[in-house]
Protein backbone atom coordinates (compact mmCIF):
# COMPACT_ATOMS: atom_id res chain seq x y z
CA UNK A 1 0.00 0.00 0.00
CA UNK A 2 1.11 3.23 -0.82
CA UNK A 3 1.63 6.02 1.88
CA UNK A 4 3.04 8.76 0.56
CA UNK A 5 0.65 11.31 -1.55
CA UNK A 6 3.52 11.86 -4.16
CA UNK A 7 3.29 8.26 -5.00
CA UNK A 8 0.09 8.21 -5.03
CA UNK A 9 -0.58 10.28 -7.78
CA UNK A 10 2.69 8.84 -9.67
CA UNK A 11 0.96 5.42 -9.50
CA UNK A 12 -2.50 6.79 -10.51
CA UNK A 13 -1.10 8.84 -13.64
CA UNK A 14 0.84 5.60 -14.55
CA UNK A 15 -2.36 3.70 -14.42
CA UNK A 16 -4.27 6.64 -16.38
CA UNK A 17 -1.95 6.59 -18.99
CA UNK A 18 -1.38 2.48 -19.46
CA UNK A 19 -5.51 2.57 -19.47
CA UNK A 20 -5.42 0.83 -16.62
CA UNK A 21 -8.42 0.59 -13.69
CA UNK A 22 -7.78 3.12 -11.18
CA UNK A 23 -9.94 2.37 -8.78
CA UNK A 24 -8.71 -0.81 -7.39
CA UNK A 25 -6.07 1.32 -6.51
CA UNK A 26 -7.72 3.95 -5.12
CA UNK A 27 -10.13 1.88 -2.75
CA UNK A 28 -6.46 0.35 -0.99
CA UNK A 29 -5.44 3.62 0.07
CA UNK A 30 -5.98 4.34 3.77
CA UNK A 31 -6.71 8.14 3.52
CA UNK A 32 -6.64 9.18 6.95
CA UNK A 33 -3.05 7.46 6.83
CA UNK A 34 -1.48 8.86 3.71
CA UNK A 35 1.29 11.29 4.61
CA UNK A 36 2.87 13.49 2.08
CA UNK A 37 0.33 16.87 1.82
CA UNK A 38 1.73 20.10 1.04
CA UNK A 39 2.83 22.13 4.07
CA UNK A 40 2.48 25.29 2.34
CA UNK A 41 1.52 27.34 -0.08
CA UNK A 42 4.07 26.80 -3.10
CA UNK A 43 3.53 23.08 -2.08
CA UNK A 44 -0.02 23.47 -2.49
CA UNK A 45 -0.19 25.26 -5.48
CA UNK A 46 1.94 22.46 -7.21
CA UNK A 47 -0.41 20.26 -5.91
CA UNK A 48 -3.07 21.66 -7.60
CA UNK A 49 -1.29 22.03 -10.67
CA UNK A 50 -0.23 18.38 -10.86
CA UNK A 51 -4.25 17.42 -10.36
CA UNK A 52 -5.18 19.73 -12.55
CA UNK A 53 -3.21 17.65 -15.12
CA UNK A 54 -4.26 14.16 -14.13
CA UNK A 55 -7.91 15.69 -14.53
CA UNK A 56 -7.37 16.43 -17.91
CA UNK A 57 -5.81 12.97 -18.61
CA UNK A 58 -8.97 11.42 -17.21
CA UNK A 59 -11.00 14.00 -19.07
CA UNK A 60 -9.00 12.94 -22.46
CA UNK A 61 -9.61 9.69 -21.70
CA UNK A 62 -13.19 9.65 -21.14
CA UNK A 63 -13.90 11.62 -24.74
CA UNK A 64 -13.61 8.40 -26.69
CA UNK A 65 -15.88 6.72 -25.09
CA UNK A 66 -18.77 9.42 -24.58
CA UNK A 67 -18.60 9.56 -28.68
CA UNK A 68 -18.80 6.01 -29.21
CA UNK A 69 -21.38 5.46 -26.54
CA UNK A 70 -23.17 8.52 -28.43
CA UNK A 71 -22.98 6.58 -32.08
CA UNK A 72 -24.41 3.48 -30.25
CA UNK A 73 -27.69 5.34 -29.19
CA UNK A 74 -30.91 4.87 -30.69
CA UNK A 75 -31.50 7.95 -33.01
CA UNK A 76 -33.65 10.90 -31.92
CA UNK A 77 -37.05 10.54 -33.02
CA UNK A 78 -37.08 14.50 -33.78
CA UNK A 79 -34.86 16.24 -36.20
CA UNK A 80 -32.91 16.74 -39.81
CA UNK A 81 -34.47 13.68 -42.01
CA UNK A 82 -35.58 11.62 -39.58
CA UNK A 83 -39.31 12.25 -39.02
CA UNK A 84 -41.16 9.36 -39.80
CA UNK A 85 -38.60 7.00 -39.45
CA UNK A 86 -37.91 4.67 -36.74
Amino acid sequence: MLHALPELLDALEARLRLGEDPLPLLTSIRWSELVGWPQDLPQAEALKARLRRIQVLVEGLHAPLRATLAQLQEPHVYGPGLAGRR
